[in-house]
């Protein structure tokens, strides 16, 4: 398993479509380090589940830690929250 670090800018619900479920999103924005020193802000889309989300529209604003998962699809890399993990170490208030 993974980490990321970043700032919970937002958190908001996809109502469902006929393409798509329903489903709760939280958005990431961190620092990546460039090879000149330099910063990047870099933002990172996650769904997560209803309790976790829940959790993080209380948290917009704080800095965080998570647990992702990733892997390639059509060469995509896509992240995903890992539906084991409760959040519980991220730093985010119970």
């Amino acid at each position: 398993m993974y980490k990321v670090s970043g700032t919970i800018i937002n958190a908001f619900h996809s109502p469902a479509s006929e393409k798509y479920e329903a489903s709760y999103k939280i958005q990431l924005l961190g620092d990546n380090p460039l090879v000149d020193g330099q910063v990047k802000k870099e933002m990172l889309t996650l769904n997560v589940p209803l309790p976790i989300f829940e959790r993080f529209q209380s948290a917009i604003g704080q800095n965080v830690t998570l647990p992702i998962g990733f892997y390639i699809k059509n060469g995509t890399l896509v992240t995903f929250f890992p539906k084991h993990s409760t959040g519980e170490k991220s730093g985010i208030p119970a």
